[in-house]
């Protein structure tokens, strides 16, 4: 696995050590790299969009940020898929977690963003997925959350 060069350095630089978790997402060239720090802030780190944000279960819920402030659009699936995964079971501490791809920016990469989410809290959680059950997964977030 030779994860991308602009993932690894941006992992760097919020933490000094290597990823604790590290995921491929051959099917939409996405790659995670992660570090649990427990708590339940998410803090997420996008460098292909220079783009930053940290938010918890409840201000997931709320479409808010960790300090209250509007959720970016791009966070959208991610913060939707985090209720879906409490319910499913799936242990959620907080964590640092960088995310880079090479899907075009725009809808598409928020979506696929969605989906590196989702697989790396099935991989932490030691969990079986595929591409379907993420797809799946969502556009359940995109009808119940971002559509609502």
């Amino acid at each position: 696995m030779n994860p991308p060069l602009r993932l690894l350095g941006a992992f760097q630089q919020i933490a000094e050590k290597e990823p604790q978790h590290l995921l491929r997402l051959e099917e939409r060239q996405m790659w995670v790299a992660a570090e649990i720090i427990g708590g339940f802030p998410y803090t997420i780190i996008v460098p292909d969009m220079n783009a930053r944000t940290s938010f918890d279960r409840r201000s997931a819920k709320l479409k808010k940020t960790f300090r209250n402030r509007s959720l970016p659009s791009w966070a959208h699936y991610m913060a939707g898929a985090v209720g879906m995964l409490d319910r499913e079971g799936l242990e959620m501490s907080g964590a640092n977690i960088v995310i880079v791809g090479d899907e075009p920016l725009g809808p598409r990469y928020e979506h696929a963003l969605g989906l590196a989410f989702v697989a790396l809290w099935h991989q932490i959680n030691e969990q079986e997925y595929n591409e379907k059950d993420l797809i799946s997964m969502m556009d359940m977030v995109r009808r119940d959350y971002i559509s609502s």
